[in-house]
């Protein structure tokens, strides 16, 4: 088992319908977001695989987007290479960088 650094791309399907919120005005529906994970895995292909079973259950576990049937979610690796094990020690940085 290795350590491995994931930067994973999400792209963000949205229907064509799109409600308004309580206060009035649309939605948050970003087109897609990025995001790294630190994982152990023993090659790329697991790394990355956890990698996105993570990002989605975390994303969705925030918005609910997936769940509840607003949005779909298609991931892609944009880099996996292998990361110093010490940086498994570090917290999860569950943050994602959206863009529109």
């Amino acid at each position: 088992m290795r350590c491995f650094y994931v930067l994973v791309h999400g792209t963000l399907n949205w229907p064509a319908e799109s409600y308004p919120t309580d206060e009035g005005h649309p939605p948050f529906h970003p087109l897609g977001f990025y995001c790294h994970r630190y994982v152990l895995a023993s090659d790329e292909v697991a790394a990355a695989n956890l990698a996105f079973r993570r990002v989605r259950g975390n994303l969705d576990k925030q918005t609910h987007w997936f769940s509840s049937g607003q949005a779909t979610l298609e991931l892609d690796a944009e880099d996996v290479e292998s990361a110093p094990l010490y940086k498994l020690l570090k917290p999860d940085n569950r943050g994602h960088t959206f863009y529109h």
